[in-house]
Order: C-alpha cells, then sequence, then structure tokens
C-alpha cells in the first residue's frame, strides 16, 4: 500500500503543467494564481484529512475510558490514497493493541481471582505500606474491610512492636509467627515477598492446625512415656528388692509374681496398641472382606459373655442382614474395643446391649449401649484423642491403655464411616458406628430373618 509514493508527485507535477498552461494562455500571473489555488487545496484536503484521524483518536479515547474491558470500538472514515493508507495502518494497530489491552486485562482478573481463591492470606502493600489489594483469606486473618481499608497504613491496623520491627525490616527470608486480629484462637506465621516498583506482598498462613498437631506428637511422646515408666518402675523395683535379699524368701517372691505380670501384661497391651495404631496409618491397603453381620453378630455376643465372665447382662438386637464389605479383623477389633470399654465401665450387675440397625436416611449401625456412670458432655470430643482420660486414674484402673477409641476412630476412618457417642451422666452410654450405604448390602427380603434380642 504504502509503495505507491509517487502518487503525490503525480498530481503536484499535474498542478504545475496545468499551472504553466495557464500562464501560457493567460499570462503568469495567472498561472501563478493557478498554481497557489492548487496547492492551497491540497493543503486543505490534507487538514480534513488530519482533523478526522484526530477526531477519530479522541473518541476512541473516550470510549476506552468509559468501556473498562475495551469492547467498543468506531470504524474509521473511508478516504483513498496515502490518507486511505494511513487510516488502515492505524486502525489495524489500533485493534491489535486493543486485543492486547483485552487479554492483559482479562489475565489480571484472572490472577486476582486466582489469588482471592487462595487458603493463604494475601496483601499487597505499596511502598508506603498501605493496602491496596487482599483476598478473602486476608480479610479472616486480618479482620479486613473491602470497603474500609483499601489505601490504609497496614501499620495502623496491627500496632504490636514485634510486626512493626518485622514489617519495617521488609526481609523476604525471615517468617513471624503471632495471633490473627480477627481470632485470637488462630496462630498466624508472615512472610514478605518483594514485588516490582517497590511493591510489598504479604502471605498469612493459618499455622494453628500444624501447632496443635506438634501439641499432640509432644503429649503423645510424653503419655507413652509415663505409661511405659509405672509398670517398669514396679517391676525394677521388686527386682531390685530381691537382689538385695540375702537369702530370698521363695514364697515372698511368688507372692509379688501376679503383680509383676499384671504390670508385664499392661506394658505389653500398650506396645500392642501402639503397633495396631502405627500399622493402621502406615498400611494404605484395605481387605475387601464380605462380613456377615448376623454370623459377626452372634460371634461378638459370645465373645462379649467371655469377656463379662457373668458379671453383665448381654444382649444382642439384630435389626439387621446383609453383608458388610471391608477387614474382618478390623471391624470385628474395633467393634469389640467398644464392648470391652462397656463392660469396662459398667458397674457389676448392668446391662449391655450390641445392636445392628439401619437408621432411617443412613447405613449400617453398630451400637453398644451400657447401664454405666456415664460421661460429662464437655468430654465426649476428646474421647478418641490419644490417652485422653475423663479420670486421670480412671483407665489405669479399669486396665486400659488409654488408645482404645483412638484406634477405633482409625479403623472407621479407613473404612469411610464415623464414630458417634452419646452419653448421660448417671444412666449410661452408646457408641456407634455409622457405616455408609455404600459399604453394606442388604439381605433379600425373602432370605432376610429378623430377630430380636439373643
Amino acid at each position: 500500500m504504502i509503495e505507491y509514493w509517487w502518487r503525490p508527485l503525480i498530481l503536484l507535477a499535474a498542478l504545475a503543467f496545468f499551472s504553466s498552461v495557464v500562464a501560457s494562455l493567460a499570462g503568469a500571473r495567472a498561472g501563478w494564481v493557478v498554481f497557489c489555488l492548487g496547492l492551497l487545496a491540497v493543503i486543505v484536503f490534507h487538514q480534513r484529512q488530519l482533523h478526522r484521524l484526530l477526531t477519530w483518536l479522541g473518541e476512541q479515547q473516550s470510549d476506552a475510558q468509559q468501556d473498562k474491558h475495551g469492547g467498543k470500538h468506531r470504524p474509521l472514515p473511508t478516504t483513498h490514497g496515502h490518507w486511505g493508507d494511513v487510516f488502515y495502518l492505524v486502525q489495524r494497530n489500533y485493534k491489535k493493541n486493543m486485543t492486547l489491552s483485552q487479554h492483559a486485562v482479562e489475565e489480571r482478573q484472572e490472577m486476582f481471582q486466582v489469588a482471592g481463591a487462595l487458603p493463604e492470606g494475601v496483601v499487597i502493600l505499596d511502598p508506603d505500606r498501605r493496602i491496596v489489594w487482599f483476598n478473602r483469606s486476608a480479610q479472616r486473618h486480618f479482620g479486613l474491610s473491602p470497603e474500609r481499608d483499601y489505601g490504609q497504613y497496614f501499620y495502623y491496623l496491627l500496632r504490636e512492636k514485634r510486626f512493626l520491627e518485622w514489617l519495617a525490616r521488609g526481609d523476604a527470608q525471615e517468617t513471624l509467627s503471632m495471633s490473627s486480629l480477627a481470632s485470637s484462637d488462630r496462630t498466624l506465621s508472615l512472610q514478605l515477598a518483594p514485588l516490582p516498583n517497590g511493591r510489598r506482598m504479604l502471605l498469612s498462613h493459618d499455622i494453628t492446625e500444624l501447632i496443635r498437631l506438634d501439641e499432640m506428637r509432644r503429649d503423645f511422646i510424653a503419655n507413652v512415656s509415663h505409661e511405659l515408666r509405672t509398670p517398669i518402675t514396679v517391676i525394677v523395683g521388686f527386682l531390685e528388692a530381691f537382689a538385695d535379699m540375702e537369702d530370698p524368701d521363695p514364697s515372698q517372691f511368688k507372692a509379688q509374681i501376679g503383680l509383676m505380670r499384671e504390670q508385664s501384661d499392661r506394658m505389653r497391651d500398650l506396645i500392642d496398641d501402639l503397633l495396631v495404631l502405627a500399622r493402621l496409618e502406615a498400611d494404605p491397603d484395605l481387605s475387601d472382606d464380605a462380613i456377615d453381620i448376623a454370623l459377626l453378630g452372634q460371634k461378638m455376643l459370645e465373645d462379649a459373655r467371655l469377656l463379662s465372665r457373668g458379671q453383665h447382662l448381654i444382649t444382642l438386637d439384630l435389626d439387621a442382614e446383609g453383608v458388610l464389605r471391608g477387614s474382618h479383623q478390623e471391624i470385628y477389633s474395633a467393634c469389640m474395643n467398644l464392648v470391652s470399654n462397656a463392660e469396662r465401665y459398667t458397674p457389676v450387675g448392668g446391662e449391655i446391649i450390641l445392636s445392628w440397625d439401619v437408621p432411617p436416611g443412613s447405613g449400617l449401625r453398630f451400637s453398644v449401649r451400657d447401664t454405666g456412670e456415664g460421661i460429662e458432655a464437655q468430654h465426649l470430643p476428646r474421647l478418641t484423642e490419644r490417652f485422653y482420660r475423663v479420670d486421670k486414674g480412671r483407665s489405669r484402673g479399669n486396665g486400659g491403655t488409654g488408645l482404645g477409641l483412638a484406634i477405633v476412630k482409625r479403623v472407621l476412618l479407613r473404612h469411610q464411616a464415623h464414630l458417634q457417642i452419646e452419653s448421660v451422666v448417671g444412666k449410661g452410654s452408646r457408641f456407634s458406628a455409622l457405616f455408609s450405604s455404600e459399604r453394606f448390602t442388604p439381605a433379600r427380603p425373602e432370605s432376610a430373618a429378623l430377630t430380636g434380642a439373643v
């Protein structure tokens, strides 16, 4: 298009030739008048085209300010010659720039949408540490409000000395732990990241759960050490006493054998439970046995009566029949753990009811109800924690390791099930394992034989 550079020269040459013809016919003065009028017409034409171009550019700028997405576009007026080439190139480059600008806006919006959905808090600060932008997590962590806090100095919101000193240093390698502004029981880990033009990005991560897990780990180690120390101390004490005797009395030695064996069994049970927990947490594989509910219920009833030795009235309500898919060994162990807990904390002569049923709108449920002493409501959420005890001497006095319900919880989680605990002080408790309907296949109606108490 622009290769036709010679076209304006032809116009000037034609004007000069026409003026020379007029000069030869009407005199030199007439020729110059015609030439000047021709030049004036050419200048007016160019000025008009330039005005049209400037007007179009102004309208485009106004439209772009009103339409932030850059969707509006006014077509350039059509013309010919060099100005047609100029109009075409300007319009093409403008469309290209508008497309690039629109893509940049869309990418920026997408970036903010991604940052807004992050679980970590993100706050963008300008060089003066004023708030430019923040996401929803930052609102929760710092109690920020888009209507109130944009443009505010961040250190106005948090005047803690440690934070102000850390923010002033601006070290991207240094982290700071502090309580959340919105909730004092939450702990945040803060970090700064440099951005272009002197801006900073403040990142906040909720580490409350990590701190809780670390505390649980420390408590677990301390509890295991304490639980093992007691039986070891008893056994070592007897052995040292016997070693100090010049002439050991066999009858006295024999009298203490029972206590030493009891403490050894307690230590062995604790280690066995720890190994079971470790295996459940480390082994991702789960067997897919077909467990007959009726047979399992009858087996548990027989074993429960053997454990009780006639001290409790134990019955079975079998209101569901069918097949439960999962590990037979793990499910039996978890259910019998609930049964042994009920026997341990139910007084002699009390009643224990085992039941299998299908609650409305749910899957399969195994429950153990007892007429024991019951548990206060504030203890129920923590019963499945390792070594948690309602009464410090409760489990030790009844032979428990403090890990039984933790094992039950882990087994049920592996089977996409959960533990439900109900208890009333002075009336008893009910521990229920709720299995999803995907793992339970009911027996066909014509072959099902529902039974009552056994």
